[in-house]
């Protein structure tokens, strides 16, 4: 039988805001120790929110890396010690604008697990009312009402790249076909 992979040590390299990047030394079956790089950023949600039973709301925020807007479903980092579904609340308030009276489970996944720590939740979110909380600083939101036949065209289209919102989408249409 292999010895099995073990972990010697974690070195935080950097940090800035919310994201460390890290190295992790593990010495695998054969002996040998490797250095991981890790992008740690933690837990992280995304919500899919029913204005009605028809249609959702998406946002559209700059993204730096994309040069444009990206449209996308209200979500984003849980804070340290924050629940995930207390998270999906205050994010979907902070982008949104709107307080679920129902927030619904469907997934978690990990991202990109080979090198990033990030644990994505994903919710949907049923009998909104306006209860807007400020957005953060660098947020300039647009919000955009569309049916959710729209909202699955677009993912599936790549009109929306963003992985948790395009994973929510489409998991709730595979879901919603059963």
């Amino acid at each position: 039988m292999r010895a099995p992979w073990t972990p010697l040590g974690t070195t935080n390299v950097y940090r800035r805001g919310k994201l460390t990047l890290r190295e992790d030394t593990w010495r695998a079956p054969d002996g040998v120790e490797h250095v991981y790089p890790v992008l740690a950023a933690g837990v992280t949600v995304g919500v899919l929110p029913f204005v009605d039973d028809d249609r959702v709301l998406l946002i559209g925020q700059h993204r730096h890396l994309l040069r444009e807007v990206s449209w996308e479903l209200p979500g984003g980092g849980a804070l340290p010690g924050e629940d995930p579904l207390a998270a999906a609340q205050r994010e979907l308030r902070e982008e949104g604008g709107y307080r679920a009276g129902e927030l619904t489970y469907l997934t978690r996944f990990w991202p990109a697990n080979a090198y990033l720590d990030e644990l994505a939740y994903c919710y949907v979110g049923r009998g909104l009312t306006v209860d807007p909380l400020p957005a953060d600083d660098d947020e300039f939101i647009e919000r955009r009402i569309v049916p959710i036949t729209e909202a699955v065209r677009m993912a599936l289209a790549g009109d929306i790249t963003e992985g948790i919102s395009k994973m929510t989408i489409l998991h709730w249409a595979a879901a919603a076909r059963r």
